[in-house]
């Protein structure tokens, strides 16, 4: 395999370059991951978990695997989906944290910056939470994020913060076909609270085999809510895996769209470790031509009387494939948990295919638990009724899709983030990214 002989190479010649400007503890961690991912290689097709993903595309070919920090004014973003939005704006590009500045801390005490930068400026708070979440896993992709990552974005929030906005851009620009690896540590002290809008986005012209690993840790009565929003390019696949570790009393709320990319995998691990806990965790993926977006979900509920709630649904048009593997695990001490999924798909083709396992790990005997999936095609009675009112067929059937979809978007906790998420919704299901003037679905946000 071009691609993993290519890493193994990089990261064997060039070493003490690559891993100089950390500290001794990170270093470390970049040493054994490396020796893991030397061992298992690149995740193959016995893996069950990434059977129905094919990476024959990307693996057989070369990409260039080493980058340096220099950024075009012209490539920083103001803003990622809300530009009236009242936020604090970052921009990644190509894995480096871009800015006037590699670490800020705030007046009230948040630190945002590159966690390359946090790691030497303030090692023991990086060093207490660093690959605590990401080594217990088997995915090799983590492995190579993990040994290969150059930079990424670390937050800080104090205990008791409340109200923080933050629009985060994920921008690959790379001038030639890239590895890119991006790694993010988020720590939400006791009663505090955050909301992250997260933009994935890329060049038109390139491919980018891009890792995004974030490690989450949202303490005591802590909240966070996660906005997520893929647009890549149709060459590209990007990997983004999160780690959440919520504690008593402690809220997590994520929401993700997948518009567009040749492969999108979002796997999400959350692990919650006491009581009072509650997780939702949503999702809509849109894809068609030959796209394949997966989501790989696993909630552990390793505490009692707390509630989790996964909800995630697809369209897939021409040959697009999806992926969906959600599993909930119920410890025996975990009595009274709450715990809920649901995947739901309409595929527009015969050529269309999505393949759902839903699953439930119970060893607790006083629990609430549920899972369901369901896969089908346009509902024909209501498009005749739809229909009826003089609505043409392609019309009928946008209005019947964005229905489908609504209750991701419904979710959404953020009232400023609906209408531009609508019109995002409405202009893929138009089949296009760019205006909506001619869709029967208009736009509430003008261009």
């Amino acid at each position: 395999m071009k691609l993993q002989d290519n890493i193994i190479s990089h990261i064997s010649q060039n070493k003490e370059q690559l891993w100089q400007e950390f500290p001794d503890f990170v270093v470390t961690e970049k040493e054994k991951a490396f020796q893991k991912f030397q061992q298992k290689g690149l995740p193959a097709l016995k893996d069950e978990k990434w059977r129905k993903t094919n990476l024959k595309e990307f693996i057989n070919r070369y990409y260039h695997p080493g980058f340096n920090k220099i950024f075009d004014k012209d490539d920083l973003v103001d803003t990622c989906l809300v530009p009236d939005l009242e936020t604090y704006n970052v921009n990644l590009i190509n894995g480096f944290f871009a800015g006037n500045s590699d670490l800020k801390v705030l007046e009230n005490g948040i630190i945002i910056g590159s966690l390359q930068a946090t790691s030497k400026q303030h090692p023991g708070l990086v060093k207490n939470y660093f690959n605590r979440l990401v080594k217990k896993s088997v995915n090799p992709l983590n492995q190579l994020n993990t040994a290969l990552f150059a930079d990424g974005l670390f937050i800080y929030i104090p205990e008791n913060i409340k109200n923080f906005r933050l629009q985060l851009t994920h921008k690959l620009d790379a001038k030639v076909d890239a590895l890119i690896n991006v790694r993010n540590l988020i720590i939400v002290e006791e009663n505090a609270e955050i909301d992250i809008i997260q933009c994935d986005d890329s060049n038109m012209y390139r491919s980018h085999f891009a890792t995004f690993v974030s490690e989450v840790f949202v303490k005591k009565k802590a909240i966070l809510n996660w906005y997520k929003y893929q647009n890549i390019n149709n060459i590209s696949a990007l990997f983004s895996n999160s780690f959440y570790q919520v504690e008593k009393e402690g809220q997590l709320y994520t929401n993700f769209f997948e518009l567009n990319g040749k492969l999108l995998r979002n796997e999400q691990f959350t692990d919650i470790t006491d009581s009072d806990v509650k997780v939702d965790l949503y999702g809509l993926y849109l894809s068609d031509k030959i796209q394949q977006m997966d989501n790989v979900i696993f909630v552990s509920h390793s505490s009692g009387s707390s509630y989790s709630n996964q909800k995630f649904k697809g369209i897939l048009d021409d040959s697009a494939k999806g992926f969906f593997n959600g599993q909930i695990l119920v410890k025996k001490n975990a009595q009274k948990t709450n715990a809920y999924q649901k995947n739901d798909n309409i595929l527009l083709t015969d050529k269309a295919r999505i393949s759902s396992q839903p699953f439930l790990e119970i060893y607790a005997d006083d629990v609430s638990c549920s899972h369901g999936s369901t896969t089908g095609q346009i509902d024909e009675e209501a498009l005749f009724y739809i229909r009826q009112r003089g609505i043409n067929k392609r019309d009928a059937q946008l209005l019947q899709l964005y229905a489908f979809a609504g209750e991701i978007i419904d979710a959404i906790r953020l009232k400023e983030l609906i209408d531009p998420t609508k019109d995002l919704v409405k202009k893929r299901l138009n089949g296009e990214l760019d205006n909506c003037e001619d869709c029967i679905l208009q736009c509430a946000v003008k261009p």
